[in-house]
């Protein structure tokens, strides 16, 4: 309610003042400024009364228009549960609490990650996402029908000799990629956990099957799951439109593995050591006649020999690199240890060697954006990590069964230069080659070199479009040779 102001007190004093002293009673100036403060008085009590008899109006007011308010939020909740009951079991004695607790749940909030969000109720963040890449590649040559060697960098593939279908085009969108990864913090270290798909499940080239590229989990500094091999220095690997990669580079395995990663520093250098065991599988080239002589009958489909995988392993592949983290860059170094093993299961027959390599690579910046990115890599028993898939044997046996390891080494060099911050051109230069026993079969792969040239263009951080020429060539021990051309055009949308 409004107070009545000061001047009403001052006229109150003013009267008592005039009824007590009769001197006052003669001054007509005094009466005329009481007759005048009275009117005053007076209207200010009719306008206290309006405002009074106003706000008691827009009080009401108020009231009913919150009553309305939550009498329709009632009548809508009511024919949101009605609907429900429609088309959901009964619900029991007790379902109160439960309504109460649904109530309770906290609202979806942003993740500890970028890119993520928390699930209501926990402390972990989640995320979704992938990219869309559409590819159409120009080849000089095909590698033949239903072949990966046609959706990408396959140097075991390039066929050699009149072989081949000439000017062969292709497109595909089988690198479309999705995963989903999620982090929880913890105080025995943060658990993270990584799914990621992609769709080359199927080397036919229309056929769109699902592939696993990484599932794993970890917790600090312990990992466990299928990713990338230990022996591979990822950030090394060079910016290609082909996935297949460089020839000369480590081949880009993903394997179910464990590792321990342990970081620390030394002369102020950031760096890290890695231990692993990672899932052995061994590529053997077998001489026919040993087959023969095994199995004591001849097969003619055997004369040249044949590639196994004898799934014969007994010990894990062993991994350790050492990462060194400087500010210009990252160089690591890694060796492998490996058992390579042929077993015969229908004679007993046992051959085991233990081989190995050693890999250095990393990533220079050199001016501005621009940066080189490098491999070497040797070994022996280990050609399962070198080049592309499949385009060495780990080992030979020769027809007496000797086991005999394969030498193989090769390396990549790739200069990465930003023209501005939305275009970028790569050149790669890739070589590796696999030195086999002299009684090998001479249509077995030698040699192998890669050149990329590409023009990358990202007008926003979530798109990319660009053009790449590689030329690729493959030579057989005995000499012969062939290569692969190939224009390829990309499209690539992330989300």
């Amino acid at each position: 309610m409004i107070k009545l102001p000061l001047l009403i007190k001052i006229f109150c004093i003013l009267l008592c003042c005039w009824m007590i002293s009769p001197a006052w009673a003669a001054d007509e100036d005094i009466k005329t400024l009481l007759k005048a403060l009275s009117q005053q008085v007076t209207q200010l009590q009719t306008q206290v009364e309006r405002s009074n008899t106003r706000i008691e109006q827009l009080e009401q007011e108020l009231q009913n228009y919150r009553a309305e308010q939550v009498a329709a939020s009632k009548s809508s909740l009511s024919n949101t549960a009605h609907a429900m009951e429609a088309s959901a079991a009964p619900v029991f004695a007790g379902s109160g609490a439960v309504n109460d607790k649904a109530k309770e749940k906290p609202a979806v909030t942003v993740g500890d990650v970028k890119g993520t969000f928390k699930i209501p109720g926990s402390d972990t963040s989640v995320g979704l996402g992938g990219f869309v890449k559409m590819d159409t590649l120009f080849n000089s040559v095909s590698a033949g029908r239903d072949r990966l060697g046609d959706q990408q960098l396959a140097m075991a593939q390039i066929p050699v000799g009149a072989a081949g279908e000439r000017g062969q085009i292709a497109f595909h969108s089988k690198e479309s990629r999705l995963w989903f990864k999620s982090f929880t913090p913890n105080t025995w270290g943060d658990i993270n956990t990584y799914i990621e798909l992609d769709f080359f499940g199927d080397p036919a080239t229309y056929t769109y099957t699902p592939r696993l590229r990484h599932a794993y989990g970890s917790v600090g500094h312990f990992l466990a799951g299928q990713t990338w091999t230990t022996y591979l220095n990822v950030s090394a690997l060079p910016d290609t439109l082909d996935v297949g990669g460089s020839a000369g580079a480590v081949s880009s395995l993903r394997q179910s593995l464990v590792r321990w990663s342990q970081p620390f520093n030394w002369l102020d250098t950031p760096m890290e050591w890695q231990l692993a065991l990672e899932a052995p599988r061994s590529r053997l080239w077998v001489d026919s006649a040993l087959e023969a002589s095994l199995s004591r009958s001849a097969n003619p489909n055997l004369d040249a020999g044949y590639y196994t995988t004898p799934n014969a392993d007994r010990y894990p592949d062993l991994m350790a690199r050492l990462n060194l983290n400087p500010d210009w860059g990252n160089v690591s170094l890694a060796v492998v240890g490996r058992q390579v093993r042929y077993t015969n299961g229908t004679t007993g027959y046992r051959q085991a060697e233990w081989g190995g390599g050693v890999n250095m690579a990393g990533r220079i910046s050199t001016f501005g954006l621009d940066n080189i990115r490098f491999m070497a890599h040797y070994g022996k028993g280990d050609a399962r990590y070198a080049s592309t898939n499949n385009t060495f044997a780990d080992a030979a046996l020769d027809q007496h069964g000797a086991i005999e390891l394969v030498e193989a080494y090769g390396g990549m060099l790739s200069y990465q230069h930003w023209w501005d911050k939305q275009w970028r051109s790569n050149l790669t230069y890739g070589f590796a080659q696999g030195d086999y026993p002299t009684y090998a079969n001479t249509v077995l792969t030698h040699q192998v070199q890669s050149v990329h040239a590409n023009l990358l263009w990202s007008p926003v951080s979530q798109a990319m479009l660009g053009v790449e020429y590689t030329y690729a060539t493959r030579e057989l021990i005995d000499g012969r040779d062939g290569a692969l051309q190939r224009v390829q055009f990309s499209a690539k949308y992330s989300f």
